[in-house]
């Protein structure tokens, strides 16, 4: 019987919203707001991935176009809960004026290959301590993958059949994914108590 691995472009959310580096704060919050998500890829005029963009980044920008070391991975967190009072607060207080996503973007990015398989994006989400991947096909944005997306994939093989995982490695897996949300955890803890002592 043939086995099949999984890949990005099997598991990824496509139709990826965007946004470009001249987009205004205002707008970028009204788009997380009626599309419910917490961030999303910038991209530049010719298409190719310039950074990202989170609630978190609209948080704690302070004016001054710098941002807070913590929002550096933001976008790749789950937040959305977390963060939705503050973002709530801000987006209906805060006047950015003619704030734009380069003024709070990061040019870090989290990027992996349409056909890189399940495992390596596991791998990937493992190694960096994040919670999804923008999905890139010739250096375009394509598609995002997230944690949650590789355990549905996951939870669909019949653990007794061919499939190209064991059950051992399907709970290796998932122990792994909870480290890594204790691992973020950890380090938020840590650094909100830095933050409260300044």
């Amino acid at each position: 019987m043939a086995t099949y691995k999984f890949v990005a472009k099997d598991l990824m959310a496509e139709n990826v919203i965007c946004v470009n580096p001249d987009t205004p704060i205002n707008k970028l919050i009204k788009l997380l707001i009626n599309n419910r998500i917490n961030g999303v890829p910038v991209i530049d005029k010719k298409g190719m991935l310039a950074g990202v963009v989170s609630k978190t980044d609209i948080i704690e920008y302070d004016g001054k176009a710098q941002r807070k070391q913590k929002a550096k991975d933001s976008f790749y967190d789950d937040t959305n809960g977390k963060l939705k009072e503050a973002f709530d607060k801000i987006s209906k207080t805060k006047n950015f004026g003619k704030t734009l996503v380069k003024d709070i973007m990061t040019p870090h990015v989290i990027t992996a290959n349409t056909d890189d398989t399940i495992d390596r994006l596991a791998k990937i989400m493992f190694d960096k301590k994040v919670h999804r991947v923008i999905i890139l096909e010739k250096k375009r944005v394509v598609g995002i993958v997230s944690a949650m997306d590789i355990l549905n994939a996951v939870s669909t093989m019949g653990y007794g059949s061919n499939a190209f995982v064991t059950e051992e490695a399907i709970l290796d897996l998932q122990e792994r994914l909870e480290e890594a949300e204790k691992s973020i955890k950890s380090l938020r803890d840590v650094l909100d108590k830095i933050h409260g002592e300044k």
